[in-house]
């Protein structure tokens, strides 16, 4: 008994110790617990890389902005982002599941109806894809020989075509098998964002480019219109943050929204059928004529100043002429002769001359500086005529150097600075605050009496446009103040900044000297230019033209660079006897009532030949003139191109008036697509609302004739 109690005890007392080691671990692993669930609570932080591996992916989603559209003073499009297609083909598709719980006879018969309907879309691509120039046995042995490969490897994403337009997408779209959509027949298709030029390189250094050099941004290219105003038509990028779940990407609520602000569209002053006449006129004078280097030619309004046309011509390496660089803006020169036009206006303004004013000839030669008049002698009038004096007109008409050199030293030789500060007001030393800047140009100068550069032949040789540096821009300007009676214009090439078809800023003309000359004095150039044309150094290519032109020749050396010179000392010729020319017309028409003020200047290469202002830039002028008359409605004839202006493919637009073509189908593009393929097909367009085009008339498909007028309605 006494055992037993004894037993019963020990087995308490060893149960007890159980449970007291079983409640101490209990209560140090509560105590942990407690420890852990107030560092969790307080203290502890989870490892960002576990957190983001459970929760959901996010990632910056980013809406890239519709490039602003740059448009002539009509609304025709020079540059345009437009979406361009690249079309590839998933050559297995279905594959897998015509094999799917299928047996092997129902499978043949399946895949056997497949490829018969890629047969019939093989034919009909050649005929859609015709640029390509390939056939269709081509086109079914690429898509065959891809679906029979064994490897995933390339059979998914085969090219067909790439670089094809809207109109062209929709016609594949239309095709057999095609018209089954993706997933049946394969057809993927990725959108491009193009800029596109409809008049090909027309106007080419004007409307510019952008290109962006992301490794080395210093590098990037921003020229003309493209480039000067890239932060109107740039736009602002949108942006929204995504997060990835098992059912599709969803917006993170948490996240900021950036919309996207697409660019606004920019309309030029320029005039693009001018500029067509312009660009075709002066490659057709300059020709093949290798020791030509190029030439420029610039058109104003009038009344207000605006750039209808800036063509610039340079030959590059092939001899080929491209627009390259800005001359009219960015290469000043001696003008020589046109300058007189100048050195005329200040000696009328001044009350000095009239121009039936008589000038003693002295044979050409001025006794106080026989240096610099020793061969110049009045041309085809002292030697041939005899005679002893001259008009002031008379030697406006010749381009006497020796009339202008007299009248000058005879007027301002005490008082230089009188005739320069005159140069100072027609803004002959100024860059007008221009629209555009040329990259590597340089500006107009005008001498100054007061440093050292100044002699005493500098106030002579001005006179007659030399020692004086003037861009073709500077000129024109000056001659446009003759045209408008003496109110000197600022010339400007942008219009407005618009936005949906609604002008959101509108720029306008503005006024660089209200009075650079008075009305009179206008009056009396204009006679003097018109007796050039009529009569003088510009008869020749002038007198017939359709309108009565007032205008001025002029021929320059141009300083060779010590490279050219061969070791010469004379800055304007090597040792070979070979100069370099600048010649230039410049005037304005009609010379009764002056709608149009354009300049003409050609850049020679060192050559032996005589080039003058009187030839290729005189027959430039004369053929813009003629051509221009007939495309103003206000002189009543019917206008004839000159050749047909290049398209947006740029292939040719026919301007026949008899050639028929169907009307696009442009429901559901926004404005500009809508206009690039309307007037791609050579039909004008008009348009109310804003949005996309939920409506047109014609209706797509109707035949129409080139040249008539489609109406479309955006919402």
């Amino acid at each position: 008994m006494a055992r037993r109690n004894e037993i019963q005890q020990e087995d308490k007392h060893r149960i007890s110790k159980i449970l007291w080691f079983l409640y101490c671990i209990f209560l140090i692993l509560s105590l942990v617990l407690i420890i852990r669930i107030i560092d969790i609570q307080f203290f502890w932080k989870p490892d960002p890389d576990t957190v983001s591996y459970f929760q959901p992916r996010r990632y910056e989603n980013k809406t890239k902005p519709e490039r602003g559209a740059i448009m002539d003073m009509n609304g025709k499009l020079l540059a345009i982002s437009t979406p361009l297609y690249n079309i590839n083909m998933d050559c297995a598709v279905l594959k897998d599941e015509f094999r799917t719980g299928k047996t092997a006879r129902e499978t043949d018969s399946l895949e056997r109806a497949w490829r018969e309907k890629a047969r019939l879309l093989c034919n009909e691509l050649p005929k859609v894809l015709a640029k390509d120039g390939k056939t269709a046995d081509y086109y079914y042995s690429l898509i065959m020989r891809n679906r029979e490969s064994e490897t995933l490897r390339g059979r998914r994403n085969v090219p067909i075509t790439k670089n094809i337009d809207h109109s062209t997408y929709l016609k594949l779209c239309e095709l057999p098998l095609f018209n089954e959509g993706q997933f049946k027949s394969g057809m993927i298709k990725t959108e491009v964002d193009t800029r596109q030029y409809p008049y090909g390189t027309l106007a080419g250094r004007v409307i510019g480019d952008v290109r962006i050099n992301k490794e080395n941004p210093e590098e990037s290219r921003y020229l003309g219109i493209e480039g000067q105003y890239d932060y109107i038509l740039h736009g602002k990028e949108g942006s929204e943050w995504m997060k990835r779940t098992d059912k599709g990407s969803i917006t993170d609520p948490d996240s900021t929204i950036v919309e996207v602000e697409h660019g606004k569209d920019i309309r030029t002053t320029l005039d693009i059928d001018i500029q067509d006449i312009a660009d075709r006129a002066l490659r057709r004078n300059i020709g093949d004529d290798q020791e030509i280097e190029g030439g420029c030619v610039v058109v104003l309004d009038v009344k207000t100043g605006a750039v209808r046309t800036m063509v610039n011509l340079q030959r590059n390496s092939k001899g080929e002429l491209g627009e390259y660089f800005n001359m009219a803006i960015g290469r000043p020169g001696e003008p020589g002769s046109i300058f007189k036009a100048v050195t005329l206006a200040t000696l009328l303004e001044d009350g000095k001359v009239e121009l039936s004013d008589m000038i003693p000839t002295n044979h050409g030669r001025i006794s106080e500086m026989p240096e610099i008049t020793a061969d110049h002698y009045i041309t085809d009038w002292e030697r041939n005529h005899k005679t002893s004096h001259i008009s002031v007109q008379d030697g406006f008409k010749i381009s006497s150097n020796y009339v202008f050199r007299r009248l000058v030293l005879d007027h301002y030789g005490d008082n230089p600075q009188k005739f320069i500060d005159r140069l100072y007001g027609y803004k002959l030393n100024d860059a007008y605050d221009f629209d555009l800047e040329e990259k590597g140009g340089t500006k107009s100068r005008v001498p100054d009496p007061g440093t050292s550069s100044w002699s005493r032949s500098t106030l002579p040789s001005t006179a007659i446009g030399y020692s004086v540096m003037e861009t073709p821009l500077n000129i024109v300007t000056f001659y446009n103040a003759i045209a408008n009676n003496g109110k000197m214009m600022k010339p400007y090439l942008i219009e407005s900044q618009e936005k949906d078809g609604r002008v959101v800023k509108k720029f306008g003309p503005e006024i660089l000297n209200a009075s650079a000359f008075s009305k009179a004095t206008a009056d009396s150039l204009t006679k003097a230019l018109t007796m050039v044309t009529l009569e003088g150094t510009g008869a020749t290519r002038l007198k017939n033209a359709k309108c009565v032109v007032a205008g001025k020749t002029g021929t320059a050396r141009m300083v060779l660079d010590v490279s050219e010179r061969n070791g010469s000392r004379d800055p304007y010729m090597d040792t070979d006897g070979r100069r370099k020319y600048q010649a230039t017309f410049v005037g304005f028409f009609p010379a009764d009532d002056p709608q149009y003020t354009a300049i003409v200047t050609v850049y020679t290469k060192p050559t032996k030949k005589s080039v003058y202002g009187g030839v290729i830039p005189a027959m430039t002028f004369r053929e813009l003139v003629d051509q221009v008359w007939s495309l103003d409605s206000r002189w009543g004839e019917e206008f004839t191109r000159m050749a047909d202006v290049p398209d947006m493919k740029p292939e040719y637009i026919a301007t026949i008036s008899g050639t028929v073509i169907p009307v696009p189908d442009v429901k559901g593009m926004g404005l500009k697509d809508a206009l690039y393929a309307i007037e791609n097909n050579g039909y004008k367009c008009i348009y109310e609302g804003i949005g996309h085009v939920v409506s047109q008339v014609p209706a797509a498909g109707t035949e129409c004739r080139k040249g008539e007028t489609v109406k479309i309605v955006l919402k």
